[in-house]
Parts: structure tokens; C-alpha cells; sequence
């Protein structure tokens, strides 16, 4: 029993390095390991999760039901419903399972380090291929084939100072930077100003001892700015579609801050989502809102779609596809099991590392994947149980 579950933590730490070659290999290791280990530890999972099910408040319940409630609306009066029920299955699949991985690695230190262990030489082993890819293709212009890939390369290389010291660690962290600038992901470069601005602030709070007199203030703050700043993008977006405005649209916001084409994609996004504000389109499946294929007929964007596949930030997306109810409750749940996780432990190091891990994947994901994309969001849930497994391992320890 014990060796298969150890090859079954082989699966999930190498499904990582599997993703350079396609998604189907990832998804096929990962959810293999992942079965494998369930269910050699089913009485850990039960006996764990009555203690932390038990503490769960009433309202995070109500939180997570009306989450569900709003989704399942969107989805059965989604264009495309075939396509929006799976991405709600998948998207609670990851939660489930993550949390599945969380209790079994409270009850194994030694398969916890095991996992990371295993994590940090597959990350270095992809950070070391993607280098040598981007260096023996400098000349030929195809370096952007593992953008997307860099993003969780940049996440890992930062979480993994947090699980576990290991040798393998400075492979990713010395080819990082290399690895995001010949890869140009301008994404990760967002991601990581975001987390380290944020990260920086918390620690200079906590320092000066008035993070918790001033929490709530800073948050009113936060909030105002940030429905500030999304009304001045959307007073300077494009609102009108005919072939006339569109050649005469003049860019305020500056396009090497936001490209011609993502200012079209995003108006267009936000003027179909003003039509269908309550509950959307319905889940993946925004490219197949009326007009959405139609060529926008600029000078700036070539033959591009007003929506060539997602509208290129999530915020936006879940908005158009889910409406003001799904967001809003899909922002909530996040926010509770983000709550539960900070919880945990104290230490400063931990909170940190969880700051940028979220700062990072919701900045880049402004500007990057679809959030329905499986791989990147199995990561997001994956590295949420693993950050907080470890920080209870080490409370546990105290």
C-alpha cells in the first residue's frame, strides 16, 4: 500500500512536467494520483473532514449553496449549456479534490515532504527544458510556445520557498527570469509586481503593528479604488461597433499598458454584459455570444474576432458568462476558503507566500488564460491545499 500510494504522489508531482507535453497527459496523471491516493486513505479523508466540516459557520454554508444556486442558473439558461454544466462539475471536482489531497497530507508529514520534494524536481526539471527550448529556438521566433506554462512556473518557483528547502529550488529560481523574458510573458511580469506590491505593503503593515486597527479602512480603500479604476477603463473603452466608430475610435489608455485588440475585446465583453447583466451567458461559452466571431474591421487588429476564444480576463469573463449574481457569490466562496486557509497559521512567512499566490494568479489572470482552462485552475486549487497543508504541519509541530 504503501509504495502505491508513493507511486501515486509520483503522478501528481510529475503531471506537472507532463503538462510541456500536452494538457490530456496532465489531466490523466494528475486525476490517476489523485484517485489512487483517495482511496488508499478514505477513513483519513472521513475521520479528518467531520472535524473540519463540523466548524464550518452556517453562512459559509449558505455562501457556498447560493454559489452553486447562481451558477446552476447560468449554466441551464447558458447558450451553450453543453458547455457551461461540465466547466461547474470540473470547477467543483478541483475544489473536492484538493481538499481531498489537504486531509490526507494532514495525517502524513513524511508523504507531504515526499510530494513537494517531488514537485520541486519536476519544476526545476521543466523550468531546465523550457530554457534550453527558448535557447535553441532564439532565432527562429516560436519562444512564446510555453507562456502560458512560465505563469505556473513563476507561482511554484515562489510557493515552494514555503513547502519545503530543496536543491532542486534554485534551478527555477535561477532560470526564472530568463524563462519569463525569452518566453515573453508579460503576464507573469503583472503577476509579480502585483504579489510583491501586496506582499510588501502587508509585511510594512504588520511591522508598524497597525494592520488590525486599520484593516477595515484599508479595505474601504481598496474598494473604492478599485470600483474607481474600473470605471475610468470603462469610460475609456470602446462602446460602439459599427465600422464607422470603430475607425474613428481614438485609444486614451495607453496600448502598450492594454494591447488595440484587448481594448475591443473587453468593450465589446462589457457593452454584451450590460444586456444580460443578472446571470449571464452562461459558462464557457462567451465566443458564441452574437457577434462575437465577427472581424472587428480595425487597422490596429488585422482579422481578429471580437472575442476570439474568451475575453482575456477573467473578471470580465465571469461577469458576461455568470452575470452580477454568479460573480459576486464566485468572489465570496473564493474569499471564505481563502479565510479558512489564513487561519491556519500565523507565522508571517506563511502569509506571505499565500498573499502572492493569490495577488499573482488573479493579477495575470486580468490579462491572460480563460479561468474555464482546466490545467490553470486544478493549479490554483492544488497549490491552495498544498500551502495550507504545510501550514498546519508546521502548527502542528509548535
Amino acid at each position: 500500500m504503501s509504495k502505491l500510494s508513493d507511486y501515486a504522489i509520483l503522478l501528481i508531482g510529475f503531471s506537472f512536467l507532463f503538462l510541456l507535453i500536452n494538457k490530456i497527459a496532465f489531466g490523466s496523471s494528475l486525476i490517476l494520483g489523485i484517485g489512487i491516493l483517495i482511496l488508499l486513505n478514505l477513513k483519513i479523508i472521513l475521520k479528518q473532514s467531520k472535524k473540519i466540516l463540523s466548524k464550518i459557520s452556517r453562512h459559509e454554508i449558505l455562501i457556498y449553496a447560493l454559489f452553486l444556486f447562481t451558477f446552476l442558473i447560468s449554466a441551464f439558461l447558458s447558450i451553450k449549456p453543453y458547455r457551461s454544466i461540465p466547466v461547474i462539475m470540473y470547477l467543483n471536482l478541483f475544489v473536492i479534490l484538493s481538499f481531498c489531497i489537504f486531509l490526507i497530507l494532514l495525517e502524513n508529514k513524511k508523504k507531504a515532504n515526499f510530494l513537494f520534494n517531488v514537485l520541486s524536481i519536476s519544476f526545476a526539471l521543466s523550468a531546465l527544458l523550457i530554457f534550453i527550448y527558448n535557447v535553441s529556438n532564439y532565432e527562429f521566433y516560436e519562444l512564446s510556445k510555453f507562456k502560458g506554462f512560465v505563469n505556473l512556473l513563476t507561482i511554484f518557483t515562489v510557493v515552494n520557498c514555503f513547502l519545503i528547502k530543496s536543491k532542486f529550488n534554485y534551478i527555477t529560481i535561477i532560470l526564472l527570469i530568463p524563462n519569463i523574458i525569452m518566453s515573453g510573458s508579460s503576464a507573469s511580469i503583472l503577476g509579480i509586481l502585483v504579489g510583491i506590491f501586496l506582499c510588501l505593503i502587508f509585511f510594512c503593515l504588520k511591522k508598524l503593528q497597525v494592520l488590525h486597527r486599520l484593516k477595515y479602512f484599508i479595505f474601504t480603500i481598496s474598494v473604492c479604488f478599485s470600483i474607481i479604476l474600473s470605471f475610468l477603463l470603462y469610460k475609456n473603452l470602446p462602446t460602439k461597433f459599427d465600422q464607422k466608430s470603430i475607425a474613428n475610435f481614438e485609444f486614451k489608455i495607453p496600448t502598450n499598458l492594454i494591447d488595440h485588440h484587448r481594448q475591443f475585446i473587453w468593450g465589446f465583453s462589457i457593452q454584451k454584459f450590460i444586456l444580460k447583466p443578472l446571470f449571464g451567458y452562461g459558462q464557457d461559452s462567451s465566443n458564441f455570444i452574437d457577434g462575437s466571431q465577427e472581424d472587428i474591421g480595425s487597422k490596429y487588429t488585422g482579422d481578429m474576432n471580437f472575442i476570439p476564444s474568451h475575453p482575456h480576463n477573467f473578471l470580465i469573463e465571469i461577469l458576461l458568462e455568470t452575470g452580477i449574481f454568479g460573480t459576486l457569490f464566485f468572489i465570496l466562496l473564493i474569499y471564505i476558503i481563502n479565510v479558512r486557509i489564513w487561519k491556519l497559521h500565523q507565522s508571517l512567512k506563511f502569509r506571505l507566500h499565500l498573499i502572492f499566490l493569490n495577488s499573482f494568479f488573479w493579477s495575470s489572470s486580468f490579462v491572460n488564460f480563460s479561468f474555464w482552462l482546466g490545467w490553470w485552475q486544478a493549479s490554483y486549487f492544488l497549490l491552495l491545499s498544498l500551502i495550507a497543508s504545510k501550514a498546519y504541519i508546521n502548527k502542528i509541530k509548535k
